[in-house]
């Protein structure tokens, strides 16, 4: 696919695309090829293994932020927006917003010849957008009985995550020690909870809608792929969520993001914190942007 040098690029290939009424079409930006589509508590073997310990830690220490989150869901989104590590991997329906995620500045060290001699330089990397479609089929809402399961996996101690076994029957799987453990969890917040766990459902990543109640998700379009046991999803179609993606020119990246903030695509409206908001306005000033925008 041919590289994206400019806004008016990218949204021709958008709108060039085959649109299906089966599947949708979800975005997220790369500052650099080398970012996989993987959750961040997955990136590191410390946090995998931490997991229910960061989550709880964090709560100990600030639970009134957590006193209306009534699911796991919740609070693996906040952690989120927090920049905790989770099994979340958050994606937006907007693919301008990922546009803009694609242009962060991301650098790294090349090899060259100067004068006969070799030495290293520091360049951009090229960016990139992944167009993530999922069949309908597979997207659920924020009370899912499946996104409880998976969600909830995020408390569960890693040596008992470790000793699920998905190819068991059904039967045999609900009774095992780490199963047991798991629905104690989901029965807290959904008290009605049958205890049957279809196995391949922990298997699985699902694209998760949740409830539009906080200004990031509201103002990046967001969504979340919630992982199971499965850490990362791969280019070759991997659980029924195909993968393509759109490259974007290293060095035009300062450019398309001036693009987009005429568009209103900027750090104040992506993240609409006070503290963003106060960044991008201090910033404007030395292009006079902010002047001009005073009456």
């Amino acid at each position: 696919m041919d590289t994206v040098k400019s806004v008016a690029d990218f949204i021709s290939i958008i709108l060039d695309r085959p649109a299906s009424p089966r599947f949708v079409s979800t975005y997220r930006g790369h500052g650099s090829p080398d970012f996989k589509l993987r959750p961040s508590i997955f990136r590191k073997q410390s946090t995998r293994e931490n997991e229910h310990i960061l989550l709880r830690e964090l709560i100990a220490a600030h639970p009134e932020d957590f006193n209306g989150d009534t699911s796991a869901l919740e609070t693996l989104v906040r952690m989120q927006h927090y920049s905790l590590p989770t099994r979340l991997l958050d994606v937006s329906m907007n693919p301008l917003v990922a546009l803009y995620f694609a242009c962060e500045s991301v650098k790294k060290r090349v090899r060259t010849i100067r004068n006969g001699i070799s030495t290293s330089k520091t360049v951009e990397n090229d960016g990139h957008v992944a167009i993530l479609s999922v069949s309908k089929t597979r997207i659920r809402y924020f009370d899912s009985d499946t996104v409880s399961c998976l969600t909830n996996l995020a408390r569960l101690p890693s040596k008992l995550k470790d000793k699920l076994n998905t190819d068991l029957e059904m039967d045999e799987f609900n009774v095992s020690l780490p199963v047991k453990r798991l629905l104690h969890f989901i029965n807290q917040e959904k008290h009605g909870f049958l205890p049957e766990i279809e196995p391949s459902d922990l298997d699985s990543i699902i694209l998760v809608k949740p409830k539009q109640n906080n200004k990031r998700i509201m103002a990046q379009a967001g969504a979340f792929f919630a992982f199971g046991l499965a850490d990362e999803i791969f280019d070759s179609n991997d659980h029924g969520i195909k993968v393509e993606r759109i490259p974007v020119d290293a060095d035009l990246k300062p450019e398309i993001l001036s693009q987009l903030d005429k568009l209103g695509i900027n750090e104040k409206t992506m993240f609409p914190e006070i503290d963003r908001a106060a960044r991008y306005i201090t910033g404007s000033l030395s292009t006079g942007d902010a002047a001009s925008k005073v009456i």
